[in-house]
């Protein structure tokens, strides 16, 4: 290495040693870095640590140190200075420090050789080897390397300082010897450097004292004189302080008394002040001690400069000492012992000295700031800047000196103050910002200064100084540091005062010397910033007021009073910053706002200036204050002449959007006003251009010569415009900002009005580009990037209204320009086809295209070419006369791109972008508007195509193949959930989100031509770079998801796996293979053994073995391929603790830790020798403790790979599963559970509040969470059976066992509608283990009997529909039924094969209910015939409910099965008894199955004779009581004590007369109503008040009674009800015959009332009767107008007191917490009051997770939370509600029954309450308004409507709202049907926010219509704007709708009871819409009980179409429209 060059060679050791220090153990010897020892100096070397001498008897102290040794030196020092602090190192490495530091200076100081060089600094001969660059880097890096080891040990910290203390002392001795001084100075220098920038340590004081005094001796005079000495001897040229930095023999020095003075003073200011500062970090500035200085000198003058990455030491000191007092308690002053005040006097003596001889005796003159005759400084030659560092630098010595100052010493303030006065004649302004720092550190560290220097600081600052002028000549725009140091000092000066008026008076201060007045700053005739012109600079302006000002003469006091000015505000600006208090920055800027009129240029434009940080520190308040008076400034800068503008408004708006960087929450509001600024000056420039037009044509002179001024103007305001751009430009630029996303209209328009602008004034396109600067281009092209599209999708008719009638363009100036913009469009688009076109066009259309063109090919230029896309989803635009060139547009800006991308291909410089750009316009692809898709897919295929590379590129790639995935899956939602199409599909593996229509025919054709494409995309790719692609695509599968056996289907997955195995063109071999055996070749092999999933855990466990046996040696050996006994011991502990977490819940399990851990079992396993049994159960146990889907999918993984290895296991896996199945039989999980079992719709409460998908959703995922683990163990073992069914007795053994236990606990299986599967699954899957195995016959009888049992318990329950709208899961079950059918007709009874101990006998026949096989066969024969018979009706149910159209490509079957047809009369009779003596629970449900009357009677008899059977069975209970008491019942009665609870409602109807007040009778139906909870029977209170009537002995009366005291609430709304019953009339003139009743009834509740709730009635009705009260006081206005009724209402409810916990009673879930007084509103009425007022209700929530991996246990976890809502209510005295209430009641039961099945169905029963007779509060349906008020708006249909509400067609937000209307009205629908609703007007169909049809008013109901006469159709309204909407009839939206109104139809009818009973029982009341028992029959006729299922469903079809435009609905609109 040593030949290299010496700096590569020094570059090389000092890696090295920095590598050394970095991996250096705390403890190591020298060995470790023997390279960096071996080539040190031979003169010394360490042992032990001790310095010894080798080689005396060869080596010669003459003998120089070669560069090469020296280096070695270095980078000894070099890794010292390197190592940790806590390197034990380090003691070992400070004597051999010490030696070389010796050495050096021994070698340095030898005599002067004859071989002399010239010095290229001075030109003097020196030493060639004294003071060499090597040398100073060498004494750099000792000196470090000691200050390191006393950082890193305190013991040796005193030895160090002496070594340093040594060194000083020996410079001072070499200054004096006959060597000369240079190599002294050079180690000088040297020592400047390092503590310049290396802190020293805390070394002790008497190390400090001495380092002091040594230094202050090597300045003593003798020492400086003999350095003037030599200098005189030397050449005459001029001297410089410090040499040259770059000298090749000799390195950097000072040269003159005063460069040595200055060093000295700065070295002894960094260890006084560090002796009374905290101890600083070290390792925070080892990066200094790491850093090649090479003789840096930084003077105290420039120690804040920026730039340097190394922290200047003294600058961190100053700042210590500027920011916070020094604490005199911690610190040991200098003066605190006798040696350290001898010193510190000594000091103060030799400063003083030298500060008069700098200052001088006399005063300054000229422009010298040092004119002298005897200085020593002088004497040595120095120039003004040496003098100017050496007075900085004595003044700052001067200031720390006093700080060691125990007493008080006044005379430095003295100083200071002189210099900041204005009779100082300091014009420097290093030494005026030095004197502020200083004062600053001295008002710091005594703050009774405080108050006085700042009022000596502010006369200071309104006086002209000589310092400040020098620096406004140079600094321009920026703040002269002496002003930040000035505005630094007076800020602590105010903080240090306790005068808190200070700060504001002191500002005003400032800012008096800018008052408008005699003493104002502008001159006459100055220019403002307003009034600049455009080219013109600041420089100039300021140059000429920063001339040397003179005390006499007009000019030169108005240049002070400038100065003085600009000086103000530049202070208050920092200052105010400095303080950083918002109330002061806030009136910082208030005050220079008010200032900035009426002010001169400079003034103003520092002004202008010193605003913009001011604002980037204030609020945003003050920030848009701010920027909108630029904004301001601009505007009124005259208009008349536009040459004329500021380029400081310019600067400071470019400035403060550069700033904006961290406060982009306000870059939107700068943006806009930015952009209005533009737009306004565009304006601006158009009257402008404009004005010559007004002028009389006749004088063509003067017309001539107006115009061309106008020209002349208007060509300044488009300079002005194109300077705007830069500023725009710069708020755009920053990285993290984008307009251009999710841009709203308002800043979409702003943008377009720019882009108009440039258009029109040749700012953009080719115009653009010669006339504007590069920097203009530039940012144009910056702002084009960031524009977003010009016109939003959202923009409804913006071609004929938005544009046409645009404010930016005026319409002189567009008239004006018409023929030029059609031209220059024409050149545009120069082909004849769109000539025509452009004629026809009006001016705002030509400037949207051309500046469509502009913004796209500009943006384009920049690689963004898919926003162009955007333009084709606004629809007014597609269907406007502009799309033809808009299309021409897009192929050219296509043509420009590729061109484009043709060079860069050429030059290998395409930009990343276009990859981005590629899988947006991919993304297009898919868009729901078929000419964004058809343009983007011409794209795609010109770039793909093109340029196929491409799709090697992963982002592209990925892009396309999850594209792919996500749009089929999104077709798959046509089959799983059909009624409910999601929009928005999100990928998991890349930020990539597809926006799709709810068109599913369109989907299909996405996907099929997609699929098509990408397949000629990857083959055309593959054929040119197949490695890179197909590695690319096994990329993609390797990341692929970690899928199971759930959803485990995508097509990009498989489309990649195809192509990833596809042969290339390339392989040209292979190519030439013909296809052998009908199989074409491919590379599945090399696939498959890349994706090996189970290689890659076996693998991992592997390299994991192989570390751990033999660490990291002999990597090139096999791995071992046996897992070893601690592996396995790991595993089971590992697994144990895991199922332990499982089972207690203690810590979560993610399920990729549970396949993670499965798989990695397996690998241990299959390497075991041995199977270990523990790791097997475990294996088994895991997921089956966490039983969820995916971890029993990761289990079925695990244990089919470990099958498949090692078959041997079979046995112990199939006994595990089996274990863990029989495990969940007994603890009831999954399907085994009943915790979702099925449970009657109107057991649940009831609730007045809209349908809501998301509990639907939840109850979906929560049942799919239960019963799908069941469902993949029964896939598992019956894959499994079929293996090994041939040959594995064991594994069957275990399997019967499972299956036989699993049976046995039928009646504890799921009845939720979702089990359906996986209880037919497990029951085929037994009848095949039955059909395959050779059982013993009493086994095969009792398994079969089981099967048949299980079976049977399905039917024992309900008959159910499907849960949700999954096509697919319907289709699933109807098959799984049809292949059970079959296996159950294709059973056989065997009982061939008897297995007994007796040989001499036959077994007997054990089976009970049977003696003999043969008698066993014949009874099998009849349940075969009965399951077949339920089997066959389940699958035709299934089929009506998949296919309830009957539509033609569904599955499709008979109308009843084909027993149930062959079935006759008797038959069915006998089939009825067998499934009673099979179960009775069963046979009771089949009465709803199959309606003919031999089946009813049956049911009837056989409940009257066996009740004890049913007891069970609530719905039984009809059978036994039915429409009336029979006689033949009454002996069965007895068994009603205990017979099962029926819903709330039937319990209600045992009251009525027609039960003859059977006790038994309402015993059970009182058990029955106190069984259910409150909540329940809260919402029956109308029909339990309607029992009263027949209450003969008293029960309901009781109920009421004891209820009211449980539930509040309860008690409220029975009184309401009781109250609303006892008259029959509106008027309250007619009493109900229960009249006295209820009054008793009433006065008896209130009278048990005590206490809490007592108080709770009085104020909740007190506060309800103020409420309505209003309505009574309301009717003597009803004549009156409005607002006197208004006027009325607001004083009413101003009187109304709330209290705290009142609701309304309508509301009783909610508390009102506030009203809005003045919100009342009286509503139309001829005879009655009625009015409207809003309240603020408070109420609680649960929020229902999303996770559908949700436990059913916790839901009783889930947190209520509150939320306020503002409910408007409707009071109304005078009318009855009662039959409002009873309608919604029916429809909020509707709404439970959909809500069970999981329907898709919208209902909004809103809550209506009466009150009192003729009395109720009515909810407002919130955010609606009626399909009348759109008429009065003029809004033609509900389409139009519709569009403009949500957007076009295609959008999405048009489509979730007319999926919500669909939903809604086939709902509303069936509800008009059932109740028949009539009056349905306009006025009473409301449409909501999201879309919702929602009927109100249902005064009209059953049997009566308007003026009693029912004209309107008997099945709903349905007329052509509805079907329009939905998308007409053939419409997939029709179709949604006539199946969602037949499913909703079949959803109900087997509720048709309970639903009828509920109107029945409201019979009493009389109210209108009853005609008696007709009412009834004619209302449970509309279900149409005697139907089938298929039947019905053609029924209710026949309704659908009846009311199709049925014209009697149009005629009753049009008589109600009449009416009015």
């Amino acid at each position: 290495m040593d030949c290299l060059d010496e700096p590569l060679h020094l570059q090389i050791l000092t890696s090295l040693a920095s590598n050394y220090a970095h991996d250096a153990k705390p403890s190591h010897s020298d060995s470790a870095i023997d390279i960096l020892l071996k080539g040190l100096p031979p003169t010394q070397s360490s042992q032990n640590g001790v310095a010894t001498q080798n080689g005396l008897d060869e080596y010669d102290e003459d003998d120089e140190w070669s560069e090469f040794e020296i280096n070695h030196a270095i980078s000894y020092a070099h890794y010292v200075s390197s190592l940790p602090l806590t390197s034990n190192y380090l003691d070992q490495a400070l004597p051999r420090l010490k030696t070389l530091l010796t050495g050096l200076l021994k070698h340095g100081d030898a005599p002067s050789s004859h071989n002399a060089t010239p010095s290229s600094s001075t030109g003097r001969f020196e030493s060639s080897r004294a003071g060499s660059n090597g040398q100073a880097q060498l004494c750099e890096g000792l000196v470090k390397a000691l200050i390191w080891v006393a950082w890193g040990r305190d013991g040796l910290r005193v030895e160090a300082g002496n070594a340093i203390v040594n060194l000083i002392k020996k410079v001072g001795d070499m200054m004096t010897s006959r060597s000369g001084p240079t190599f002294a100075l050079v180690i000088l220098n040297c020592i400047h450097s390092v503590l310049a920038h290396c802190p020293l340590p805390p070394f002790p004081h008497s190390t400090n004292v001495d380092l002091v005094s040594s230094l202050l001796a090597l300045a003593s005079p003798q020492h400086l004189i003999k350095l003037v000495q030599q200098s005189s001897s030397a050449a005459s040229t001029p001297a410089r302080h410090i040499s040259p930095r770059h000298t090749t023999f000799t390195a950097p020095h000072p040269l003159t008394p005063g460069g040595v003075v200055i060093l000295v003073t700065e070295i002894i200011n960094i260890i006084l002040v560090t002796s009374i500062l905290p101890s600083t970090n070290p390792e925070e500035s080892q990066k200094a001690f790491a850093h090649q200085l090479s003789g840096h000198h930084f003077p105290f003058a420039s120690i804040h400069a920026d730039g340097d990455s190394i922290i200047h030491v003294a600058a961190r000191q100053t700042r210590q000492l500027v920011g916070a007092p020094i604490i005199q308690d911690d610190v040991e002053l200098l003066s605190s012992t006798t040696e350290g005040k001898s010193v510190l006097a000594s000091a103060e003596k030799t400063t003083l000295r030298w500060w008069s001889d700098l200052m001088g005796a006399g005063e300054l003159d000229g422009d010298t700031l040092l004119a002298r005759r005897g200085s020593l400084f002088s004497l040595g030659g120095s120039e003004q800047d040496e003098e100017i560092e050496l007075t900085v630098a004595v003044l700052h010595l001067m200031n720390v000196l006093v700080l060691h100052q125990s007493e008080e010493d006044r005379t430095q303030l003295s100083r200071i103050k002189l210099l900041l006065s204005d009779n100082s004649t300091i014009t420097d302004p290093r030494v005026l910002e030095a004197a502020f720092i200083c004062a600053s550190i001295l008002v710091r560290n005594n703050p009774t200064l405080g108050t006085s220097m700042t009022h000596h600081i502010r006369r200071l600052l309104m006086s002209p100084l000589p310092a400040f002028e020098g620096e406004m000549a140079g600094f321009g725009g920026e703040v002269p540091p002496a002003v930040v140091a000035a505005s630094k000092c007076l800020a602590i000066c105010i903080e240090m005062s306790s005068n808190d008026d200070l700060t504001s008076s002191t500002l005003y201060s400032l800012l008096n010397t800018l008052s408008h007045g005699p003493g104002t700053t502008v001159a006459h005739g100055t220019a403002s910033a307003r009034s600049t012109p455009a080219g013109h600079h600041h420089r100039g302006d300021t140059d000429n007021v920063t001339l040397k000002t003179s005390h006499t003469g007009g000019k030169a006091t108005e240049e002070q009073r400038k100065l003085v000015a600009v000086t103000a505000v530049e202070v208050v600006s920092r200052l105010a910053l400095e303080i950083g208090k918002d109330d002061i920055i806030h009136l910082s800027i208030s005050m220079l706002l008010q200032r900035l009129r009426g002010v001169d240029l400079a003034t103003e434009s520092t002004i202008v200036t010193n605003l913009v940080p001011l604002a980037l520190a204030g609020n945003n308040t003050d920030l848009v204050e701010v920027y909108r008076a630029f904004s301001q400034i601009s505007r009124s800068s005259h208009p008349e002449d536009p040459r004329r503008s500021s380029n400081a408004v310019l600067a400071a708006q470019t400035t403060l959007a550069k700033g904006l960087a961290r406060r982009l929450d306000c870059a939107d509001g700068y943006l806009t006003e930015l952009l209005t600024l533009f737009a306004d000056k565009g304006t601006q420039t158009q009257m402008i251009a404009m004005a010559a037009h007004g002028y009389d044509a006749r004088d063509k002179e003067q017309l001539h010569q107006l115009r061309q001024e106008s020209e002349g103007r208007v060509s300044d305001m488009k300079s002005w415009l194109a300077a705007l751009l830069i500023p725009i430009s710069a708020l755009l630029s920053h990285t993290s900002y984008h307009p251009d996303q999710a841009a709203s209209p308002e800043l979409v328009a702003h943008f377009r009005n720019l882009w108009f602008l440039c258009v029109v004034f040749g700012l953009s396109g080719q115009a653009g580009r010669k006339r504007l600067s590069d920097h203009e281009w530039n940012a144009l092209g910056i702002i084009a990037e960031k524009t977003p599209a010009l016109v939003l999708e959202s923009s409804n008719d913006y071609v004929e209204s938005d544009l046409e009638y645009n404010s930016i363009l005026r319409k002189d100036f567009a008239t004006s320009v018409q023929q030029r913009q059609r031209a220059a469009l024409s050149e545009y688009l120069p082909h004849q086809r769109h000539s025509y076109e452009i004629r026809a066009m009006t001016t705002p259309q030509t400037t949207l295209l051309m500046a469509i063109y502009d913004l796209e090919e500009a943006r384009t230029l920049r690689a963004k070419p898919s926003v162009l896309l955007h333009y084709f989803c606004n629809e007014s635009i597609n269907n406007s006369a502009l799309i033809g060139c808009l299309d021409a547009i897009a192929q050219k800006i296509s043509s420009t791109f590729m061109k484009q991308l043709s060079r860069q291909v050429v030059t290998h410089s395409l930009p990343p972008s276009v990859a981005s750009e590629v899988c947006k316009i991919l993304v297009a692809c898919t868009h729901r508007m078929r000419k964004v898709r058809e343009i983007a897919l011409s794209y795609a295929r010109q770039f793909l195509e093109t340029f196929s590379a491409l799709l090697c590129d992963r982002q592209v790639v990925f892009t396309l193949l999850e594209i792919l995935t996500l749009i089929r899956r999104s077709c798959e939602m046509q089959y799983t959930d059909e009624y409910s199409p999601v929009y928005d599909f999100s990928s998991d593996k890349m930020d990539l989100t597809l926006h799709l229509t709810d068109d599913y025919a369109v989907r299909n054709e996405i996907v099929s031509q997609l699929h098509g494409v990408a397949r000629q995309w990857l083959t055309l790719a593959i054929s040119r770079a197949p490695i890179e692609v197909q590695s690319t695509l096994q990329s993609y599968l390797n990341e692929s998801r970690d899928v199971l056996l759930i959803d485990s289907v995508e097509m990009g997955a498989g489309l990649a796996l195809h192509f990833s195995k596809a042969i290339s063109r390339l392989d040209r071999q292979e190519t030439m293979m013909p296809v052998i055996g009908g199989w074409p070749s491919d590379s599945s092999n090399l696939v498959a053994s890349q994706f090996a999933s189970k290689n890659y855990f076996m693998g991992e466990l592997s390299g994991a073995r192989k570390i751990l046996l033999t660490g990291l040696n002999d990597l090139q050996e096999g791995s071992p391929a046996e897992s070893s006994a601690a592996e396995q011991l790991a595993f089971k502990s590992q697994m144990a603790q895991a199922v332990s977490n499982i089972r207690t819940k203690t810590q979560p399990f993610a399920v990729p830790e549970i396949r993670r851990i499965l798989l990695r079992a397996v690998s241990v396993l299959t390497a075991s020798p041995q199977m270990d049994r523990d790791i097997l159960h475990y294996l088994v146990e895991l997921p089956m403790a966490a039983f969820t889907p995916l971890a029993i999918a990761a289990g079925v993984d695990a244990w089919t790979w470990l099958l498949r290895q090692r078959p041997e296991a079979e046995v112990a896996i199939i006994g595990a599963i089996s274990a863990g199945w029989l495990h969940t039989v007994r603890a009831r999980q999954g399907l085994f559970s009943t915790t979702m079992n099925y449970t009657d719709p109107f057991e649940v409460p009831v609730e007045y509040s809209p349908s809501d998908k998301k509990n639907m959703d939840l109850e979906l995922a929560k049942a799919r969470r239960l019963l799908r683990p069941h469902a993949l163990l029964v896939q598992v073992l019956s894959s499994q059976f079929q293996a090994i069914k041939y040959r594995e007795r064991g594994v069957m053994v275990s399997l019967i066992r499972l299956m036989m236990r699993s049976l046995k606990a039928h009646n504890s299986m799921s009845t939720h509608p979702l089990a359906r599967e996986v209880r037919f699954a497990l029951l085929l899957f037994g009848f095949q283990m039955l059909a395959s195995s050779r059982m013993e016959a009493l086994l095969e009888l009792r398994f079969r009997d089981r099967l048949f049992q299980a079976a049977f318990s399905w039917f024992a329950v309900r008959p159910q529909w499907s849960f949700g709208s999954d096509r697919i899961q319907v289709g699933a079950e109807v098959k799984l039924l049809e292949d059970f059918l079959l296996a159950v007709q294709g059973d056989h009874v065997r009982g061939d094969h008897s297995t007994s101990s007796l040989n001499d006998r036959t077994p007997a026949f054990l089976v009970q209910g049977s003696r003999s096989i043969q008698e066993y066969t014949a009874q099998h024969k009849d349940r075969v015939k009965l399951l077949v018979l339920l089997v066959e009706n389940e699958i035709s149910r299934l089929i009506v409910w998949c296919n309830p159209a009957n539509e033609t490509g569904r599955p499709a079957g008979p109308n009843v099965g084909n027993l149930e047809r062959s079935t006759t009369g008797d038959e069915w009779t006998r089939l009825v008894q067998r499934a009673w003596r099979f179960n009775p629970a069963m046979a009771v449900h089949m009465g709803e199955r199959f309606k003919n009357i031999p089946v009813q009677t049956e049911i009837s008899r056989l409940v009257k004779s066996d009740p004890k059977a049913v007891i069970d069975v609530p719905e039984a209970l009809h059978f036994l009581l039915g429409d009336k008491l029979e006689p033949n019942a009454k002996a069965a009665l007895k068994w009603l004590p205990v017979w099962a609870a029926t819903p709330p409602v039937t319990a209600i109807v045992y009251f009525q007369p027609r039960y003859g007040n059977h006790p038994l009778i309402l015993q059970y139906a009182m058990r029955v109503l106190e069984q259910h909870p409150v909540e329940l029977t809260f919402f029956f209170v109308p029909q339990v008040v309607q029992a009263l009537r027949a209450d003969g002995l008293g029960y309901v009366e009781r109920f009421i009674f004891e209820t009211s005291k449980i539930s509040q609430l309860f008690c409220h709304q029975i009184i309401w009800n009781m109250k609303a019953n006892t008259y029959r009339d509106d008027d309250a003139s007619q009493p109900d015959p229960m009249k006295p009743l209820l009054d008793r009834m009433i006065d008896m509740i209130v009278a048990g009332l005590s206490g809490k709730a007592k108080a709770f009635y009085d104020q909740e009705f007190t506060f309800f009767d103020a409420v309505t009260s209003i309505s009574g006081k309301l009717k003597p206005y009803i004549k009156k107008s409005k607002p006197e009724k208004k006027a009325k209402i607001d004083e009413e409810m101003n009187l109304i007191k709330l209290s705290v916990g009142v609701y309304l009673p309508s509301n009783p879930d909610g508390v009102v917490i506030d009203l809005d007084r003045k919100s009342g509103r009286p509503l139309q009425s001829h005879a009655k009051a009625p009015f409207m007022a809003t309240f603020r209700v408070q109420k609680e929530r649960i929020d229902l997770p999303t996770n559908a991996s949700i436990e059913i246990s916790d839901e009783a976890q889930m947190v209520k939370t509150k939320y306020d809502v503002w409910q408007s209510a409707i009071f109304k005295v005078g009318d009855d509600c009662r039959q409002d209430v009873l309608a919604l009641q029916i429809i909020a039961m509707f709404k439970n029954v959909f809500t069970k099945i999981g329907l898709t169905l919208y209902l909004f029963p809103y809550r209506v309450t009466a009150t009192a007779p003729g009395c109720g509060v009515i909810d407002v349906v919130p955010n609606a308004t009626s399909r009348d008020e759109m008429g009065r708006a003029k809004i033609n249909d509900l389409f139009s409507y519709f569009v403009d509400k949500y957007g076009g067609v295609d959008t999405v937000t048009f489509q979730k709202a007319r999926l919500n209307f669909i939903q809604s009205m086939a709902a509303y629908s069936v509800a008009c049907y059932i109740l028949q609703i009539k009056d349905r007007h306009n006025g009473n169909i409301m449409i909501d926010g999201d879309g919702h049809i929602v009927h109100i008013d249902f005064g009209f109901l059953f049997d009566i219509g308007p003026g009693g006469i029912k004209f309107e159709p008997n099945s709903f309204k349905l007329n052509h704007e509805m079907v329009a909407l939905m998308g007409g009839r053939e419409s997939q939206g029709y179709k949604m709708f006539t199946e969602l109104t037949v499913k909703a139809f079949l959803a109900i009818r087997p509720h048709a009871d309970q639903l009828v009973d509920t109107v029945h029982l409201m019979l009493g009341t009389g109210l209108p819409s009853f005609k008696g028992e007709p009412t009834i029959a004619r209302l449970k006729n509309r279900f149409q009980l005697q139907l089938g299922e298929r039947q019905a469903a053609e029924y209710m079809m026949g309704v659908i179409r009846n009311a199709h435009e049925n014209m009697r609905s149009n005629v009753y609109d049009g008589f109600q429209k009449m009416q009015k």
